[in-house]
């Protein structure tokens, strides 16, 4: 996946809104692009990944 705007494939998770509640009906997750910042969305298993790759950062730093 690569960003519309920038063209980087360096995404995180975005805050969820209330106002994301139809798109999250539609299997779909805001995500943020990390170098122009442009919000997005993706499919839920594109995000559980970033969600695990996350996590797994987190622990490997010691960070809980």
């Amino acid at each position: 996946m690569t960003c519309i705007d920038c063209g980087s494939s360096s995404f995180r998770l975005s805050r969820f809104r209330f106002s994301d509640l139809e798109r999250l009906a539609l299997l779909q997750y805001p995500v943020r692009c990390r170098s122009c910042r442009r919000r997005t969305f993706v499919g839920l298993p594109l995000a559980l990944a970033l969600y695990q790759a996350r996590r797994s950062k987190r622990k490997e730093s010691g960070v809980f």
